[in-house]
């Protein structure tokens, strides 16, 4: 019975204590600073104003940094103020984790576990209880694991920042162990694995010092949390039943924590942006997708099956536009905008558009790829910033969105319209492509042929797999001193490498990484063995993809490859141990119901065959164009799409037209088609017979490119008054209504006393299928025989008369008229 009262009064003490430290977290955020804490606080403000004045006053700096004390003493008092934030936080996350679950139910909402807000998630407490008995064994193992893996990388990171010299002084990793808040069982997976997400909670009293250069510096309340997938495969019949295990994060954890010491106080100058930057770096290089964690529990099974990667596809992404975004640039003269750009993210790879000036509904037409290798549970992430080079290059937030890829992984293509978060307005136009990996050998030509109809040059073909396993017989890159060689891989422009190995001739690595491949038929990897000291090449190895294409299913086991080494060390016999994996790109199978609206249906960006003869300029199409023409439409969800389109196109009684023009009826089911047909070519159109002279176009319009091209042929029976005043003519084009926007602007040669110019020029519009409604496209022959450039004939057509998803393309004469004002159709 005593016993039986003592566990009583033991479970009380336990509550009582939790819910002290529940209390203390929500009073937390009222705790009022001590005076100790209060001097220290002015006076860090205070050294920068000094210091400024001081360079002021002995004229060290120029007079202006006075004008900057103001600033940098409010700057530091919100710093504190931010700060202050961010210590109460992690504080609470610390409580948190060391509360009760029944008290934590109570605590903030965004602190709860996983299984709270998630049915499928199991509670995972017996787990939590071993962690806590364990936590003192396992955090000497991770100490020295940090001490000697995490350490050469963060200060290899560090020198690209031109600070040297890092090592850490203390590791404390504190008595907060980590809390699992949920896992999750998936059961539709292949036989031979086992999948689990596990939802970590990290919120340490962590104490971690370290020395940059020579300064003391310190990290304390190191917090991580983020979502973790376990895949253990192969599954044995043997002990230990599975073969190895796969750890790592879907996407970038969320990490915070709080400096100390010297590196407190330098904050200003941005030190602590640097580290913050090289830890999310290394966390991501370690265990973030596409890189992982990789354990080796069996001896039956060889190293590379659990650490060579294999993704289980590539997403294509296509960053096309943006509209109605934030204006962030301030203007007295004109109207503010903004220079924005878009950083493209999926777990640690990551992408970044070119900057569009002073605009607030750019086209980027921005294209990249990410080798995926679990789309369940992945998010691509978009966040849009406005480049401000006036400001210390400043980038200011213009938006962000999310997008789970897992669905696109299902249904092959993704092409909308995205409601920006975080900002008053803005939407941004995202099309992805899922494309699955195969052996067959045909998938090659049509990967090839898809990438060369894009005409983007940065996309790819097929994948390739590198496990580099070890190297023997190094030489030496210094006398008397064994080397400490890493392995640098190269595919293209794209470069992987190593950890490197110290002190040792014969390094086992061990690693596995995975390349995107343009083209396998030509491209090449470059192995260098790379001394990490001197920076010298050990040895060098350059494989052919092209021999990968004969090998029996396209794979190499691990086995030797002679290294080219230096005419110095010839006598080493140097060898460097990998196997290889090729695979091609492949498209997944699409059927498009017709009975959908023609503005709602969406297709993977696949591009029709061209449709401009280079010589007779008139349309050839493939029935495979006609059947993807017919399936294709883009810009599914954009708020422009409800505008009605025309149901028939208007004809120019001075325009022949092609016979499918007008389009036709649909099939119930329309499937993509691969045959290479042609149809027979229409006849040259007649030139037409204006007073003011005709112009001979073609307007061509890719759906999968998002472009309008205009081909301007010839210009004919353009009038003389005078025989001593023949015409120079050029021609101009504008794309209206936007005519004061000088992107749509586009001008031809200048021909010397022509009347019948041949051009034979074409440009090109970023257009989507959505604006060909609303847009008119200004067509004006002018000469340059006097300053001012008077108009010899102008038209000006509506777009979607001559061009749309059923009709890709047209060629027409039009007679030219007199100039007409913006916005009337001539």
């Amino acid at each position: 019975m005593a016993e039986r009262q003592g566990e009583e009064l033991r479970l009380r003490d336990v509550d009582n204590d939790s819910s002290a430290l529940v209390e203390e977290a929500a009073d937390s955020t009222l705790e009022k600073p001590t005076v100790r804490q209060t001097v220290w606080r002015v006076t860090k403000g205070l050294v920068p104003v000094v210091t400024i004045y001081a360079l002021g006053f002995w004229r060290v700096a120029s007079a202006s940094v006075w004008v900057l004390m103001p600033f940098f003493f409010c700057l530091s008092v919100v710093r504190d103020l931010l700060r202050d934030a961010g210590r109460t936080k992690r504080r609470r996350a610390q409580l948190a984790a060391a509360a009760d679950e029944k008290d934590l139910i109570t605590a903030n909402v965004a602190e709860l576990p996983s299984w709270v807000f998630f049915p499928d998630i199991h509670r995972a407490e017996w787990l939590n209880q071993i962690i806590k008995q364990m936590w003192p064994l396992i955090s000497v193992y991770a100490q020295s694991t940090i001490k000697k893996t995490v350490e050469p990388m963060v200060a290899e990171s560090l020198r690209e920042y031109k600070i040297n010299n890092f090592a850490f002084d203390k590791l404390r990793l504190g008595s907060i162990p980590p809390k699992i808040g949920g896992v999750k069982v998936y059961d539709k997976v292949s036989r031979d694995q086992i999948m689990l997400d596990i939802d970590v909670i990290f919120a340490s009293d962590s104490d971690i010092s370290f020395y940059v250069s020579g300064i003391p510096c310190g990290i304390k309340d190191f917090q991580i949390r983020g979502m973790m997938r376990v895949v253990m495969r192969p599954l044995l019949t043997t002990s230990p039943l599975v073969g190895g295990m796969q750890i790592f994060f879907l996407n970038q954890p969320d990490i915070d924590y709080d400096l100390m010491g010297v590196a407190d106080v330098l904050d200003m100058p941005g030190l602590n942006d640097v580290l913050r930057k090289v830890i999310s770096q290394q966390v991501a290089a370690l265990m973030v997708l596409p890189n992982k964690l990789p354990i080796v529990l069996s001896n039956e099974i060889a190293a590379h099956v659990v650490k060579l990667p294999e993704p289980e596809g590539v997403l294509r992404v296509h960053i096309f536009q943006a509209k109605n975004l934030v204006a962030k640039d301030m203007s007295l003269i004109r109207k503010g905008k903004s220079d924005p750009y878009v950083i493209v993210t999926l777990g640690a790879q990551q992408y970044k558009t070119h900057t569009i000036n002073n605009e607030l509904n750019p086209k980027w037409d921005y294209w990249c790829e990410f080798a995926s290798f679990s789309p369940r549970g992945q998010v691509l992430k978009l966040k849009l910033y406005d480049e401000d080079e006036m400001v210390g290059k400043k980038h200011s937030n213009l938006g962000r969105a999310s997008i789970q890829i897992g669905n696109v992984a299902k249904t092959g293509y993704f092409d909308k319209w995205i409601n920006l978060e975080d900002t008053k307005h803005g939407m941004i136009h995202v099309r992805m492509l899922w494309l699955d990996l195969t052996l067959e050998q045909s998938a090659l030509k049509r990967a090839l042929t898809e990438t060369q109809e894009l005409r983007i040059t940065n996309l790819s073909s097929a994948v390739v797999m590198v496990y580099v396993d070890s190297a023997i017989n190094l030489p030496n890159a210094r006398a008397q001193s064994k080397p400490d060689p890493l392995v640098r891989v190269t595919v293209g422009q794209t470069t992987q490498t190593t950890v490197g190995k110290l002190r040792t001739e014969r390094p086992v690595y061990e690693q596995g990484f995975t390349f995107l491949v343009s083209n396998p038929e030509t491209d090449t990897i470059e192995f260098k063995v790379i001394d990490q000291k001197t920076n010298t090449q050990l040895g060098l190895y350059v494989y052919e993809l092209s021999a990968l294409l004969l090998a029996q299913n396209m794979r190499v086991d691990t086995q030797p490859y002679d290294l080219i080494i230096d005419s110095k060390n010839q006598q080493h016999d140097s060898k460097l141990l990998f196997c290889l994996q090729l695979k091609f790109l492949k498209k997944l199978p699409v059927l498009v119901d017709v009975n959908d609206d023609i503005s709602t249906v969406t297709k993977p960006l696949s591009r029709q065959t061209s449709v401009q003869s280079t010589k007779s300029v008139n349309s050839v199409i493939t029935s495979a164009d006609v059947s993807e023409i017919q399936s294709s439409a883009v810009g599914a969800n954009t708020p422009t799409d409800g505008m009605s389109r025309t149901s028939s196109i208007k004809r120019d009684s001075t325009v022949s037209r092609s016979s499918h023009a007008g389009g036709g009826d649909q099939e119930p089911l329309i499937e993509q088609a691969e045959t290479t047909e042609l149809l027979s070519e229409p006849e040259e159109p007649a030139p037409g017979t204006g007073v003011l002279g005709s112009i001979q176009l073609t307007l061509t319009f890719s759906v999968a490119r998002q472009r309008l091209n205009v081909t301007i042929h010839k210009v004919v029976n353009l009038p003389i008054k005078e025989a001593s005043d023949i015409p120079d003519p050029y021609v101009k084009l504008y794309v209206l209504p936007k005519k004061e926007n000088s992107n749509t602007k586009r001008k031809t040669e200048t021909y010397k006393d022509n009347c019948n110019p041949v051009y034979e020029e074409t440009f090109e519009y970023i257009m989507g299928v959505a604006e060909l409604n609303s847009k008119q496209l200004e067509v004006t022959v002018l000469t340059k025989k006097t300053w001012h450039s008077p108009v010899l004939g102008q038209i000006v057509l509506n777009i979607s008369d001559y061009v749309n998803v059923n009709t890709p393309s047209f060629t027409g004469w039009f007679d030219l008229e007199t100039e007409v004002k913006e916005g009337t159709v001539g």
